[in-house]
């Protein structure tokens, strides 16, 4: 079959079973939608199944260009999940890494281009950003850094806003939400697409043990409730409630005995937050004028902070690893859910354990949408202010260009392997990636407010804390001095 054939045949699959997922949603939202209209959509979406294939291809409207050898270079971290971003260096036969490898392949032939690549740590990148921004040598073109770290250089004034861009479409599905919620007054200096693929695998998910389910006798799965609309903090509660148990009978509750939930605890702390995060609540939000705005101390942020604290905290549901990740206990049979990102799946395919994954759970069945936090180590895109306005036509093309195949190549190659490998053990496990996908999260406040309120939750709960109150009413003088400062960036 060819490229386009499978790309088509794996966007059919994802579109059925999203067309699937939505009709019972929608059924299950609304009581008195008759059984004729459910068997309806369910009837519409398998007749899409039958009916003639339809590209999915997206053209990224750029005019084909010779530009002579030029070089576009990109400064990134200098570690192989940041580089499999931008490029790859052989063919492997490995599906994602062989279709990044082609997208630079056809992208230097299509444009007659080279890519050049500018390596530097994770804490030397803005370093080198600023000394080249102040050399005026042009050393790059684009720079790929951690989402916390690249906002910094903000207020260095050495990022261009990228509306200042050509050849960029931010209306073509590739970008992300991040448009809109990193961009005050007109400006945006950090961003991130598809391009960016760190922000679709390191955004954050719930994988659960297919046996504990059968043994604990659970009649309706996440996926059952997923479909059904009704996947919730508080579903999701009474299903771990009373899991634990001490298995080796020592009497002690420890990392040998059997739990609910099996969860980072340093140093993602982000696997904690999402639940929050997931609920519908964020730390800034913007007023009417497009200006953002502290927006933590709200009801239902008590409500989910209560709701997560007997989650996480109370009557030992959770375990809380301490180590990075490194000595899960879920692998081993002992837990009935665990959060991870999605690369950490990808990692983890190889173990012999039947699982399924789903998005971190709504706060009620009202929620239109299944949210996850894009997790702040993931890429996002900064552009030095020196470039000049032929620079700007020739990276502006080369972004949107790259954007485009990833959307067009790069995903679909990933829901491939998805389906091909133990990476997904069953046909739902790919339109559970494409709903969290299409519900990452990116916030201003996340991004620029780092030292004062992005951890403020999850430490209150490592800290088996329940001051969430006084915690609030202690910072909100001093965030909202911050946020003028920090807004005059914008201006």
């Amino acid at each position: 079959m060819s490229k386009h054939g499978k790309k088509r045949v794996l966007s059919l699959m994802l579109a059925v079973l999203l067309a699937l997922l939505t009709a019972c949603a929608e059924s299950a939202a609304d009581p008195e939608t008759p059984a004729a209209e459910t068997t309806g959509s369910a009837a519409e979406a398998q007749e899409a199944e039958t009916e003639p294939e339809t590209d999915s291809f997206v053209p990224d409207g750029l005019e084909d260009k010779d530009y002579e050898g030029r070089v576009y270079t990109v400064l990134y971290r200098d570690e192989d999940e940041h580089l499999r971003e931008i490029t790859a260096e052989e063919l492997t036969g490995d599906v994602i890494n062989d279709a990044v490898f082609n997208r630079t392949l056809n992208l230097q032939k299509r444009f007659n281009m080279e890519l050049g690549l500018l390596p530097a740590g994770e804490g030397s990148l803005n370093t080198t950003f600023l000394n080249s921004v102040s050399a005026g040598d042009r050393s790059f073109d684009v720079a790929f850094q951690h989402m916390i770290l690249t906002a910094s250089l903000a207020a260095s004034g050495v990022t261009l806003n990228w509306y200042r861009m050509p050849k960029l479409d931010f209306e073509k599905p590739w970008w992300t939400s991040a448009v809109k919620e990193l961009t005050v007054n007109g400006i945006m200096y950090v961003t991130a697409s598809d391009y960016c693929m760190n922000t679709f695998e390191m955004t954050w998910c719930l994988i659960f043990n297919k046996q504990m389910m059968t043994d604990l006798m659970i009649e309706k799965t996440p996926y059952d409730l997923v479909r059904e609309g009704d996947w919730t903090i508080d579903t999701y509660y009474e299903m771990v409630k009373n899991v634990s148990n001490d298995s080796n009978g020592d009497g002690r509750m420890t990392d040998a005995d059997t739990y609910g939930i099996n969860s980072y605890g340093s140093p993602w702390l982000a696997s904690v937050s999402n639940y929050w995060w997931a609920c519908g609540e964020t730390i800034s939000r913007f007023d009417e004028n497009g200006k953002p705005y502290f927006a933590m101390n709200t009801e239902k942020t008590f409500s989910i902070f209560d709701k997560m604290y007997a989650l996480l905290v109370d009557d030992n549901i959770a375990w809380q690893d301490q180590t990075g990740g490194t000595k899960m206990i879920f692998w081993n049979g002992q837990a009935l859910f665990e959060s991870m990102m999605v690369r950490d799946v990808e990692i983890n395919r190889d173990k012999d354990l039947s699982y399924g994954l789903v998005p971190y759970p709504k706060y009620d069945s009202m929620q239109e949408k299944y949210l996850t936090l894009v997790d702040g180590h993931a890429s996002v895109m900064a552009l030095p202010v020196t470039l000049t306005d032929e620079d700007r036509e020739f990276v502006g093309t080369m972004v949107e260009a790259f954007s485009a195949s990833a959307f067009n190549d790069i995903l679909p190659a990933y829901y491939e392997t998805a389906m091909q490998t133990k990476f997904a053990q069953d046909e739902t496990m790919p339109v559970m990636l494409e709903l969290i996908r299409q519900g990452r999260v990116f916030n201003f406040g996340y991004v620029y407010d780092t030292t004062i309120n992005r951890d403020i939750i999850v430490n209150l709960l490592l800290g088996k804390n329940r001051e969430l109150a006084s915690k609030l009413k202690s910072v909100t003088k001093v965030t909202e001095k911050y946020y003028e400062k920090v807004t005059k960036d914008f201006e």
